[in-house]
């Protein structure tokens, strides 16, 4: 099932809610979250005038990923604001739903109780609170 949970991306004065996947497996040294075509497009990051690519290793294999600039991420529960990050977001065009890195699942105070079963809670929350993984958003 894996683990969902619902973000506000905002870049300039473009925002969108949706799901976003928690990735372990999506490991980074500065808070990225990776971003499907079509939300990238909503949002007016694409096409984008400056580009700057990076190859990335992936389960699926090498891909090339966009650095489209800085956004805005919150963490959403129960529209409840849990946490206001900034982070880069990258294009990547094999994806169709927006994936978290490990860098910001952390900054976002995110706690993974079962994977499996898709329950989390965040870091604020007292340790009887369970919170149901968001269903899948495809962009």
């Amino acid at each position: 099932m894996g683990v969902r949970v619902k973000i506000r991306i905002t870049h300039e004065n473009k925002s969108i809610i949706t799901s976003a996947l928690v990735n372990s497996g999506f490991e980074s040294n500065e808070p990225d979250i990776c971003i499907p075509l079509g939300l990238a497009k909503r949002l007016k990051l694409w096409p984008s005038t400056v580009i700057e690519s990076i190859n990335a290793l992936t389960a699926g294999g090498e891909v090339a990923l966009h650095l489209l600039g800085k956004v805005k991420l919150q963490l959403l529960a129960n529209s409840e604001v849990k946490e206001d990050i900034e982070c880069n977001a990258l294009l990547n065009t094999q994806i169709d739903e927006v994936l978290l890195s490990d860098y910001v699942i952390d900054e976002l105070g995110i706690v993974v109780i079962s994977f499996r079963r898709g329950l989390w809670r965040h870091k604020s929350d007292p340790p009887s609170t369970i919170r149901q993984s968001a269903p899948p958003e495809y962009w």
